[in-house]
């Protein structure tokens, strides 16, 4: 019966398990995390949180984040669209955007054109099963961020954009 008694206290003993709050909590300041690596790491997380948001808003209407992105920065951009316009946008490289006009056009949501002047050339226009999907998640998108973003009084959020933009173009300077 000791034995018993025993087995019981070891597992009485064990730490609970962390709850997904826990688990999403920022580390400990430690000296060899300073606060320009928390603030890098919180962009990132916001940044990764703020797409799984937009993904799962747009999702209702049939576009994944990525999709609802190009088809929102071809509605952009003047007429003729171009992969490398979209990704000058979005900040991406072109591969990566054609990697994802691939998916759009297989989803039948834009179309490949060549262009008549330039044969090379190829032109992207959305689709009316795209604007029919736009619409309503560009509707939902819009909503999510005003929610978001209403945490903070607008003054803040012109700040935030404002730091935002300079750490932007800071990070445009290194790739040069």
């Amino acid at each position: 019966m000791a034995a018993r008694t025993t087995r019981k206290s070891k597992v009485a003993d064990k730490k609970p398990r962390k709850t997904v709050k826990e688990e999403n909590r920022m580390p400990k300041q430690s000296e060899g995390n300073g606060l320009y690596s928390r603030a890098t790491v919180s962009l990132y997380r916001t940044r990764d949180l703020l797409f799984r948001c937009e993904d799962r808003a747009v999702q209702k209407f049939g576009l994944t984040a990525e999709q609802y992105s190009v088809l929102a920065a071809m509605k952009q951009l003047d007429d003729p669209v171009r992969p490398t316009d979209v990704g000058r946008l979005l900040d991406h490289k072109v591969n990566t955007v054609s990697m994802i006009v691939d998916r759009m056009v297989n989803a039948g949501l834009v179309e490949r054109v060549r262009d008549l002047p330039d044969r090379r050339e190829v032109r992207l226009i959305v689709t009316p099963k795209g604007e029919k999907a736009f619409k309503p998640a560009h509707a939902a998108a819009t909503k999510l961020s005003k929610d978001m973003l209403s945490a903070l009084p607008q003054d803040d959020v012109r700040t935030l954009t404002k730091l935002l933009e300079t750490v932007r173009t800071k990070a445009y300077q290194q790739l040069k």
